[in-house]
């Protein structure tokens, strides 16, 4: 009897939080401080104003596979390996995924950064995922993200782009 009540408990350790993430993977709307449509045109997107509690936080762009793969992986500089450049290159394809961003708590910039060099990215069999940058969170504070889109980024706009800001725990 013992064994069988053990191995149980161990089950609902283990498959409760793998039930659960995938869970927030399909329902970022629901998972998301911020969960907005954007365009990727040249320009400044502002969020509005949230709440956050003490923890750190991912500033996203999420993109629907609409487009050939090798299409989307260049557009949005998800590059994680010197192959993959030159893939990208062979196809004449660049970035257009390009972006300053600032985290305001009020009229002062708690954060900040630009496209990481690296590949801060997720691939599925739905969606692209480019990461912009963390910040930390304090609780009872309000914050508004701002993005500067410094490339032309609109072609990428029949991919349904998201500005999504979301607890790291549950990226």
């Amino acid at each position: 009897m013992r064994p069988i009540l053990s191995g149980a408990v161990m089950g609902v350790f283990f498959l409760v939080p793998s039930a659960f993430a995938r869970d927030h993977c399909d329902h970022w709307q629901k998972y998301s401080e911020v969960y907005m449509p954007v365009s990727l045109a040249p320009g400044r997107v502002r969020t509005p104003e949230f709440a956050v509690i003490s923890e750190a936080y991912f500033i996203e762009i999420r993109a629907e596979n609409r487009l050939p793969f090798i299409d989307m992986k260049c557009m949005m500089g998800l590059i994680p390996g010197p192959w993959d450049q030159q893939e990208c290159n062979m196809a004449d394809i660049q970035p257009v995924l390009k972006a300053d961003w600032k985290v305001w708590d009020g009229d002062r910039v708690v954060a900040q950064g630009s496209n990481p060099n690296d590949c801060a990215c997720e691939f599925t069999n739905e969606f692209r995922l480019r990461i912009f940058g963390p910040f930390i969170g304090e609780a009872g504070r309000k914050y508004v993200v701002e993005m500067h889109l410094t490339a032309d980024g609109s072609p990428l706009d029949v991919t349904n782009p998201h500005l999504i800001v979301i607890r790291v725990r549950y990226h």
